[in-house]
């Protein structure tokens, strides 16, 4: 096996290692600092806290994803409402600076169709590690109805469009949306203003999470 793939595939577990305190050293680090990391790991565990307090359809229908404070949702829900729903629970979390809502609104969703988006997203992570001109730890990969959604943070233009190029290249995809950010993009360094972007349809924030 490629050593390269090896550490990616071990990486999760020194991860939670060193979120444990039980290891001192990173293999090949995160452009996040570590505290933004695990800021993001704490949002994102409250997030699906909130939404399994919800409703355990509404958690197991809708995955996220936490970067720096930016919460993309993804999956499939029966209706606009709770559609809108998971939106309002991402909004309410402690932490979130945006919320990009990719949920799409389907009566069903068949376990094939969640078997080949899986097989997608593993597809062009492997592409992804693959390339030893991409930082493929900076990136979160998420798959819904033949979408590809990437979120994290790029070296430089030239790296992201890579990733795009590698993520269009493997079969089955339709799409692929980024919302990468590069690590020089003055969005992760400004304080949240009051104004909150979301792609492709904008969601105004509670008053009061």
């Amino acid at each position: 096996m490629h050593v390269r793939l090896l550490l990616r595939l071990l990486l999760p577990l020194l991860a939670a290692a060193l979120l444990s305190g039980c290891v001192g050293v990173s293999l090949d680090p995160e452009e996040r600092p570590f505290t933004k990391a695990v800021d993001d790991f704490n949002t994102k565990a409250e997030l699906n806290a909130r939404l399994l307090g919800e409703s355990a359809k509404l958690y197991g229908n809708v995955s996220t994803t936490v970067i720096e404070g930016r919460v993309h949702l993804a999956g499939n829900v029966p209706t606009d409402e709770e559609r809108l729903k998971a939106t309002q629970i991402a909004w309410a979390t402690p932490n979130v600076v945006e919320v990009v809502n990719d949920i799409e609104v389907l009566e069903r969703t068949s376990i094939t169709d969640v078997a080949r988006d899986r097989w997608i997203s593993a597809k062009v992570r492997a592409q992804i590690l693959s390339d030893n001109s991409i930082r493929d730890v900076n990136y979160t990969i998420d798959t819904q109805n033949r979408v590809v959604f990437i979120m994290g943070i790029a070296q430089s233009r030239r790296e992201l469009d890579r990733v795009i190029a590698r993520a269009r290249s493997v079969d089955n995809v339709d799409r692929v949306v980024s919302y990468v950010v590069l690590k020089d993009d003055p969005r992760r360094f400004a304080t949240p203003s009051g104004t909150y972007g979301e792609a492709p349809d904008q969601v105004t924030p509670p008053a009061n999470p």
